[in-house]
């Protein structure tokens, strides 16, 4: 483990006084991927050390790669979780706060030149598919129009979950009638 402290705080270009650990788990977002990713980087910094010979160009974009924060997708992995629980993710089931964390991390994963995610992209067409459902042109954000139609957020969260899935479920169908046409 020597050496590993001041290996990923290179790599990662920063000064922080942070552990390898609070580094790793940072940069990637949910501990399943920060630990699977320590064993990876572990390798790494070992085969390094082994060829006495650390690349001096690798950059901040390139450890992000390596710890697989281009895998991860709030859309399958969290949106799954904050239905079952959504106090454990959000702190209360607020249709509000669920809209700033998918903001937050869609604008984070930018912020650091991560290209969107398929279900991302997917993600993308909600709002105009939420704006056609209910008839509004209003520039007002998909939580806003659904939560104007919800008794309150915790009916609004519900209501977003269910209309995704038939948001999702239309998407399936039109590209079966796509190619099938």
């Amino acid at each position: 483990m020597e050496g590993f402290q001041e290996w990923i705080q290179e790599r990662a270009k920063t000064k922080v006084s942070q552990s390898w650990a609070g580094i790793i788990l940072f940069l990637c977002v949910s501990e399943i991927n920060a630990f699977y990713s320590f064993f990876e980087l572990f390798e790494k910094f070992l085969k390094q050390k082994d060829d006495s010979k650390i690349p001096e160009n690798e950059d901040v974009l390139s450890l992000r790669q390596d710890l697989r924060f281009r895998q991860f997708d709030i859309y399958n992995e969290i949106l799954k979780g904050i239905k079952k629980r959504p106090g454990m993710f959000l702190g209360t089931s607020s249709i509000t706060k669920l809209d700033m964390v998918l903001r937050g991390t869609s604008l984070a994963r930018r912020e650091v030149g991560v290209p969107p995610t398929e279900p991302e992209r997917e993600f993308e067409g909600f709002h105009l598919w939420i704006e056609e459902k209910y008839g509004i042109k209003s520039g007002q954000s998909w939580s806003k129009i659904i939560l104007f139609y919800s008794i309150d957020e915790y009916d609004g969260l519900q209501k977003f979950f269910e209309l995704f899935e038939e948001y999702l479920n239309s998407n399936k169908s039109s590209e079966v009638d796509q190619n099938s046409g």
